[in-house]
């Protein structure tokens, strides 16, 4: 009896050392992400394809049209600010206050006058945002692809 308790501890020990390791792990591959290079979002970026949809107009969509433009002026760190500017049935021009999260990949933009967008970069010269404008009088939700003027 005590032999196939012995046997089963040791093989509970066995099988919790890989869980174990990983564990220990996860704050070290935290830290190596915390240390990766920011993002450099400084520069002017034009928008691509988008897909939204409009309270007063429904679905919307646009492939391969030209149909924002978003500036970022300044970047200290992860935090951010500048300009968006859209063309299209309700043209419109927000500036922005924004931060890029730890992961290094995604990034919330507040619109001082409207909206919440949130981003993904998709390398260093391309990002989708996702925005979203409740209530008030152009409410929308939608999601636009962005690349870098070079």
């Amino acid at each position: 009896m005590i032999r196939i308790l012995l046997t089963a501890t040791f093989l509970t020990l066995c099988l919790s050392l890989p869980a174990m390791a990983q564990t220990s792990m996860a704050p070290q591959k935290l830290n190596q992400q915390a240390q990766a290079a920011v993002p450099n979002l400084v520069g002017t970026w034009e928008a691509g394809p988008f897909h939204l949809h409009h309270k007063s107009t429904g679905f919307i969509k646009a492939e391969g049209e030209k149909t924002a433009r978003l500036v970022v002026t300044a970047q200290e760190g992860r935090v951010f600010h500048g300009t968006i500017e859209w063309g299209g049935k309700a043209p419109g021009k927000d500036s922005f206050s924004g931060v890029i999260d730890k992961d290094n990949v995604s990034f919330y933009l507040a619109g001082h006058a409207e909206g919440l967008r949130l981003g993904k970069m998709e390398g260093a010269n391309a990002f989708t945002f996702y925005y979203v404008v409740p209530g008030g009088a152009n409410p929308r939700a939608g999601y636009v692809e962005y690349k870098r003027v070079k």
